[in-house]
């Protein structure tokens, strides 16, 4: 099993603590802010079994780096 400390080792599905490691923050923060709504939504993968999808995860960030930037322009390659 690879130990998921360099790409391409992250898995496509990340249960919580593995998503909150990928975003660089921890469970308790990714939890508070996917109470507060601030993060995409976390998908079944069984009825008691939740993880956020790789990509959803990477576009939240580039949309919160492109705020951080102030770059509202619309992405050309988003079309």
């Amino acid at each position: 099993m690879r130990d998921g400390s360099t790409l391409p080792g992250w898995p496509l599905m990340l249960r919580r603590e593995l998503a909150a490691a990928y975003l660089g923050m921890s469970p308790s923060t990714l939890d508070m802010e996917a109470k507060a709504g601030r993060l995409p939504r976390p998908v079944a993968i069984t009825p008691t079994l939740q993880a956020w999808h790789r990509a959803s995860l990477e576009a939240w960030a580039a949309d919160r780096c492109a705020d951080a930037a102030g770059d509202n322009a619309p992405n050309p390659f988003d079309t």
